[in-house]
Parts: C-alpha cells; structure tokens; sequence
C-alpha cells in the first residue's frame, strides 16, 4: 500500500494497480496515506498485482478490473460482510459514496489520485452489487416449495382473510398437475350458481417470492425503518397490508417520490444506512439502484426482482451483444418496463413501443423512403428509445423483448409485423440478418401465460358472466380481462375485491387505463350485474398474478348471499367434490 511521508509527491507519477474495497452495504473502504490523505489500496509501478494487494491485506475476495488507462489500473473488489475486517487496521476510513463524493467537493482530504478516480467511481457504481455475478446468475431465484416460508400468510385473522382460500387450494392441488401447464378450468356447484375456474389463476412464483421476502424482512428487522421502492405488486389489498405492518413506500408505482406525512420531507432525502430498502418484483432503474448504492444501503439482500423478470434483461443484453436494437414491448410508465429500458440501453439501442398501433407506426419508419421522412416518423419515439438512437442505423437489426405481463399474442403479432416491415426494406432472403428469430415471444413470463392458456380453456364454456379480479394497476389482470371481454363483451367485469359488487344487479366495474391519455378511462363505471333467471348461474371468476386467493373466496361468498341460503350447498360440501375429482 502507499503509505510514508513520500507517498503524496508519488500520487500522480507514473502507472500503478489501485485496488478499491466495497463492503456488502457498498460503502466504499479507503486507505489513508502518510500525509492523512483518503486514498486507494496501491502500488506504483508493477511490482504487485491488484489479487496479490488483496491477498497481502488478507482479504479473500477477487479483484475485479474496472479501467486500465495511462494512469494506470483501476480495480474494484467486494467484501462479503457490512463491517471493516479487522485485517485492514486503524487507519482505513469506511464511507458512503455519497459522502465520498461531499468530501472530494469540500475539501482536500482525499488523494489527487482518488479524486481523478471519481468519475469512474461514479460511471461505474451500478457494478458494486454485482462484480461476482456470473452471466447464469440471478439476483433472486425462486424458492424451491420446501424452501418457501408460508407462515407469513398466515400471521392473524387479517392475513388468513386476505391469503387463505380453501376453494382455490383444492382447485389448485387437482387442477394443476404441472405449473406450466394448463387444464381443463374446475366447476364448484353451490347449487342456485356454479363457478367456473381456471386450472391456473392468482399468485405466481415471483410474487410469492416477493411476499415472503417483504414480511420477512419487517419481522427480522424490529426498531427500523423498512422501505419498498415501489408497490411490491400490483395489488393494492397485499401492500396495504403490508403498509400497516410497517411497510412504506419510497416512490409511487409511477417513480412519483413519497414524502413523510410526519415531516412533509422526502423519504429518499431521510434515508440513511440504517434503512432498509426492499426492490419489488417488477425489478428497478439502474438510476434508482444508483441512489440506493450511494447512500450505503444493500442491495442484494433485499432484492425480490423476479427472475423472469431478470431473463429479459439477459435477452436484451444477448441481443445488443449480437448488434441488435432491442424493441421492447411494453408500457413505458411501468416500472417493469422502465427497468428493462435502463438494463437493455446500456448494451443496445432501445425503444419502446406499447401496442399494435405502435409498432405500426415503427414499421412505417423501416418502410420510409427517405431519411427526412425517417426522422420524422419516428418522433414520437423520441422520448422512448435510448440516448442517441439513430433512426437510420439503429432500425436496420431488431429484437424483440416484452413485459412479461403482456399477451403472448400480441407479442407475436407485433414480431410479424416489424418483421414484414424488414422484409419489404431489405428483402425475404435477408430477414435473418435483420430480425433476431429467437425472439419470438421467448420473454414473456411463463405464469403469465399459463394463466392466459387456462383461462383460453374456460372461456370455451357456456357462462352468463366473467369476473377478473386484479389491481388498478395490474398489467397482467388487464391481458386476462381482454380475453373475457373478446369473448363475453359487457358481460365481462375487471373489480379489485368483494366490495365492487354493490348489489345483484350492480356492479363498479373498472375501466383500465391502457392509454394514459384517454381521459374515459381509469376509472369506476356502474353496470348492470346478475341475470334476473330461474335457473342456475354459471359464473367464471379467476384473478391476475398478483391476486390473493382470499379475494376470490370472498367474492364467492358475497355472490352466493344474494340467493336463498337453502339453495346454495355448504363449502366444505364443494370442496369435498372438487377433491374427489383427483380420484376419478
């Protein structure tokens, strides 16, 4: 290491290893030299390498090179604890980059090395987490089911009322003999109404995952204050609850920064490193990851990115490596988009389209016969496609990626037209140069389309009306929607709970938001509910991914009150039926 009274005249001369230390909460440890200067772990010249000064500190952790330019090479290297190992002694100086980078405005404690240094530090701050992951890893892998901690669903009366379903248990343990697979959908007879639901419905893996990761977390962690970036999922039922359990919220499912309704400040401007910050399922911006990692605060360990999720990203990373411009289909205000538009931007250029109309609109920019044409065309990408996109080059390679909670359908239908587009540009026979075929709908999360295939298979039934169940916000609820309301037009309802259904012949069904812009839509509308019949009620229900299985219990018993109390069978009588299917 530098140290003694020569090392400040030694700062700027000649090439050097400088080795920079991360604890695991990513506070940066610094070395001070002779002249009490903040500096990193060196050696001038190449004498040493940057593992053998790891080594001689005896730290066992693997140096990872970050820039070798004149100046010499630059090194980062992860310590797996939040504490200073004992090797490293009295004289290093553990800080958040935050307060790294005050320190260097202020003053001049730090080395001129170090401060020349910042810059990388700072371009390069999104790596830290990450220096030892493997392109196969994953931030957070699903839990296997003996690994799962189902306890949390059930804390109180309140969670049990909210998670718990025995209906959707016994459906679930017939119905679903493979987890990607649909089935025929499972018929429970009360009697006077029959439901009708769909071998696959309600919590996916990732949300599970995420679930249990956010009561956790506030359990482990009594006395201090845990955070979610954003709404842990599109429910607003489950955050909610976890709301009253401690849980708050640092930014809206829009990026919309939360203030303290105590102080009136921001909770991003409060944070501090005895915080803790829980990453939904959605996944997160680089640029709020970057946040988190400047103020000191972990991010792996608390991380609930879902790993279909994260396999897109990987995708869009695969593609840019080929040379591909990614196309991601999605809503650009979702966070799972927004996500995946700041992981695919820094290997490709990347844009944005939501629907057919758009991707009719990006086809027509292929098509143009002119570059003036080009340009103006594309406009309306503008604020949808990666710093310094061109329009002229950047359409020539396309791949596709998708929300995951997008219909698979679409999806595909999107691929084929931008690849017609192609074709007409550049001819058949040189598609494959210009359209990545592999990604032909291969992003969309497998949960998702189960959940679309199950309820493809019930909507062949004879019903009299369709209830989705999901968040305002939900994504996924919307695509299962869409499906009913093609098949079974007003008869179709999208409600959030039991409490949307006013009377027998009302219901506040919910008109999604799928274009922002139309002021019509996001909001309640009353309509017309049961059938006025003689005869038995056959009804569909299922729920998004993101939909506990108590929201549909309790919609079944609301619905079953509004009949003659000796006409509708006992629930222990249904699920007793449902049960003996696995028999026969």
């Amino acid at each position: 290491m530098n140290s003694g009274s020569d090392s400040q005249s030694r700062e700027t001369d000649g090439r050097g290893v400088r080795v920079y230390l991360f604890l695991e909460n990513n506070k940066i440890v610094l070395n001070r030299n002779g002249s009490g200067r903040l500096e990193a772990f060196s050696i001038e010249g190449d004498a040493e390498d940057a593992k053998s000064i790891c080594e001689r500190l005896a730290l066992d952790c693997e140096p990872v090179e970050i820039e070798n330019v004149g100046t010499g090479a630059l090194y980062f290297a992860g310590l797996s604890d939040c504490e200073l190992p004992d090797s490293l002694g009295t004289e290093c100086v553990t800080m958040t980059l935050g307060e790294l980078y005050e320190r260097a405005d202020s003053g001049s404690e730090i080395s001129d090395k170090l401060r020349a240094d910042l810059a990388v530090i700072r371009d390069n701050a999104i790596r830290i987490p990450y220096l030892y992951f493997k392109e196969t890893d994953y931030i957070y892998r699903f839990r296997a089911d003996k690994q799962r901690n189902k306890n949390v669903y059930h804390i109180d009366d309140a969670s049990v009322a909210l998670y718990h379903s025995a209906l959707c248990d016994a459906i679930k343990a017939v119905k679903r003999a493979k987890e990607r697979s649909a089935s025929s959908p499972a018929a429970l007879d009360f009697g006077a109404v029959e439901y009708l639901l769909p071998s696959h419905f309600g919590f996916c893996l990732g949300v599970q995952n995420a679930i249990e990761r956010a009561y956790e977390t506030i359990a482990s962690n009594p006395g201090r204050r845990v955070f979610m970036l954003s709404e842990l999922i599109h429910n607003p039922f489950v955050n909610e609850d976890l709301k009253a359990r401690g849980l708050r919220y640092l930014q809206s499912d829009k990026g919309v920064p939360v203030r303290d309704p105590e102080s009136g400040e921001l909770y991003w401007d409060t944070l501090s490193d005895d915080d803790i910050v829980i990453i939904p399922a959605f996944g997160a911006r680089d640029e709020d990851k970057v946040k988190l990692i400047e103020r000191g605060l972990p991010l792996n360990a608390y991380d609930a990115t879902c790993m279909l999720v994260e396999k897109v990203w990987k995708a869009a990373k695969r593609y840019g490596q080929r040379g591909f411009t990614v196309v991601i289909h999605g809503k650009a205000e979702h966070e799972e988009t927004k996500a995946t538009f700041s992981n695919s931007s820094k290997y490709a250029p990347s844009v944005i389209v939501r629907d057919m109309k758009e991707a009719a609109q990006l086809a027509s920019v292929i098509t143009a016969r002119t570059d003036e044409e080009r340009d103006k065309l594309f406009e309306p990408f503008r604020d949808r496609c990666s710093e310094g996109f061109d329009v002229i080059r950047d359409l020539e390679k396309l791949a596709l990626v998708n929300q995951t909670t997008l219909l698979r359908n679409e999806t595909l239908k999107i691929i084929e037209y931008l690849e017609a587009a192609l074709e007409e540009r550049y001819g058949a026979a040189h598609i494959e140069e210009h359209m990545a075929m592999s990604s032909k709908g291969d992003t969309l999360c497998y949960a998702t389309q189960v959940n679309q295939d199950a309820l493809a298979q019930a909507i062949r039934q004879e019903v009299d009306l369709a209830i989705v169940v999901g968040g305002k916000n939900s994504s996924n609820t919307y695509q299962l929607y869409r499906i009913c309301e093609e098949a079974f037009g007003d008869r179709a309802f999208y409600i959030q709970s039991e409490s949307n259904i006013l009377t027998s012949e009302r219901i506040a069904h919910f008109i999604f938001p799928y274009d922002p812009k139309d002021s019509k839509q996001g909001r309640m509308e009353e309509r017309s509910f049961l059938p006025d019949e003689e005869r038995p009620l056959r009804i569909l229900i299922t729920g998004g991914a993101s939909c506990p299985d108590g929201l549909l219990q309790q919609i079944i018993a609301k619905v079953n009150g509004f009949f003659d109390p000796n006409k509708i069978r006992r629930i222990e009588d249904v699920i007793t039926d449902v049960e003996a299917l696995s028999e026969s």
